[in-house]
């Protein structure tokens, strides 16, 4: 019985800690309907002259497979000079790059924004959180999370 329980503790550790290890989002409730604040976050992104790589309807590709999911669309975009400079740090950082922000409805028919937190991203890939491109990206998610959704 001692085995099974030190077993046990064992296993609960290790998902624990897998869990502590999981990406935090950071969710900025929007005052817009998904749609809506899709054309604010792109419109954000691009006035800050980044890149939009691509945008990726998850509900739409749902519907089309049969199945069904609530209003969520993933924009993928980025700045290529910066993410460089992150790649120059660790070039593993290319994995978590470009970024990305989701647009989703909830079951409550609310509308969040979320991303990465640039601090998870930063750790992930042993960037210092106070590298100043780090400190850029989480100055400019902000802001883009805070103009589409209308905060």
């Amino acid at each position: 019985m001692p085995k099974f329980l030190l077993a046990f503790v064992a296993a609960f550790v290790l998902v624990q800690g897998a869990w502590a290890q999981a990406p935090q989002v950071i969710a900025v409730r929007s005052t817009h309907t998904v749609a809506q604040t899709l054309q604010h976050l792109e419109h954000a992104i691009q006035q800050r002259h980044l890149h939009i790589v691509a945008v990726v309807d998850h509900s739409g590709s749902a519907h089309k497979a049969g199945l069904e999911l609530r209003p969520t669309k993933l924009v993928i975009f980025g700045n290529p000079a910066l993410g460089t400079k992150l790649m120059q740090m660790n070039q593993q950082a290319g994995l978590g790059l470009p970024l990305k922000m989701l647009v989703w409805e909830d079951a409550e028919h609310r509308v969040w924004l979320g991303y990465t937190d640039p601090a998870v991203f930063a750790q992930r890939y042993d960037i210092s959180p106070s590298a100043q491109p780090i400190l850029i990206m989480t100055k400019a998610l902000h802001a883009i999370a805070a103009e589409a959704a209308g905060g």
